[in-house]
């Protein structure tokens, strides 16, 4: 009885979700779909190209496990995962879209009469059959690579902050030597300031929105990273962050994790509030742009 209630509740969500659309996650209110599939492309390989350059580093040095434990590094990999999951979803956005434009060249050519051969009967009653013909319901597939992107880009967009604040706050004052190697400045900079850069870019761009709601589960994803943390410390003895370890903040390990959800939860106030703002200026912006370039 549970278990169907779930998989009932699962079904709604995915089927029924009125966010869940191509429209939301393919388009944006300042390019035009390929113009922000060629962005988020040519973002995936950078942040690829970059996840790549580190675990080859890491593994030269002899890093081991211990590059999977960072936070950067396994924020970084859910930007790299985003893009691509995102531009996946836009290509496959601007696919339906050139097959619809496609069909309904094909039914305006049908209602062509055969004497004149220009004129159109009954267009419109044409045209809206053919969309109701070659509508597609949606794969579980595709449904779910909606639902991953929203997650991952609230996630994305919430996590990059935090990261930037820390360790140009915390620990780059400490660890700043070990960035002489322009290959590990360009890597430094990568993981921690242009990955900001790509959320500002993609929070103008798209039209994911943001819920109260999802909130619960970054703070979860915080709460695993910390149960990965101390299990590293645990097996390994081996401290991610400096300020894990007691004796740098005398035993107040459990105020500082506070501190840092807290540090989320303004972000995610003022990511919200963004959001919120952007919904209502863009589109005003918009339809002003489209009515000085009518007149």
């Amino acid at each position: 009885m549970v278990g169907h209630r779930l998989r009932r509740q699962f079904y709604c969500f995915l089927f029924h979700n009125p966010v869940l659309q191509d429209e939301l996650f393919a388009t944006s209110y300042m390019v035009k779909p390929r113009v922000l599939c060629g962005i988020r492309t040519l973002f995936f390989v950078y942040c690829f190209t970059v996840l790549t350059s580190n675990l080859i580093v890491n593994i030269v040095h002899g890093a081991g496990w211990n590059w999977a434990a960072y936070f950067t590094t396994l924020t970084y990999f859910g930007i790299t995962l985003y893009y691509g999951v995102a531009a996946f979803t836009t290509m496959r956005f601007l696919k339906k879209q050139l097959w619809a434009a496609q069909q309904r060249a094909e039914a305006i050519d049908e209602v062509r009469t055969p004497d004149s051969g220009m004129q159109l009967v009954d267009v419109e009653t044409k045209q809206t059959e053919e969309s109701q013909r070659v509508y597609v319901v949606p794969s579980v597939a595709h449904q779910l690579a909606l639902a991953s992107q929203w997650l991952l880009y609230e996630t994305f967009t919430c996590y990059a902050p935090l990261v930037t604040l820390i360790y140009w706050v915390l620990l780059f004052p400490t660890q700043s030597d070990m960035l002489d190697v322009p290959l590990d400045q360009w890597m430094g900079i990568s993981m921690h300031a242009i990955n900001c850069l790509f959320m500002i870019t993609e929070v103008l761009c798209s039209k994911i929105p943001y819920r109260w709601s999802h909130f619960s589960a970054v703070v979860v994803f915080l709460a695993m990273y910390l149960g990965l943390a101390y299990f590293m410390v645990a097996v390994y003895g081996f401290y991610v962050y400096p300020f894990f370890e007691s004796r740098y903040f005398g035993g107040y390990i459990a105020l500082l994790c506070l501190l840092i959800v807290n540090i989320v939860a303004i972000v995610w106030v003022v990511m919200l509030m963004v959001h919120r703002l952007r919904d209502i200026v863009l589109p005003r912006w918009l339809m002003r742009r489209q009515r000085a370039t009518f007149f």
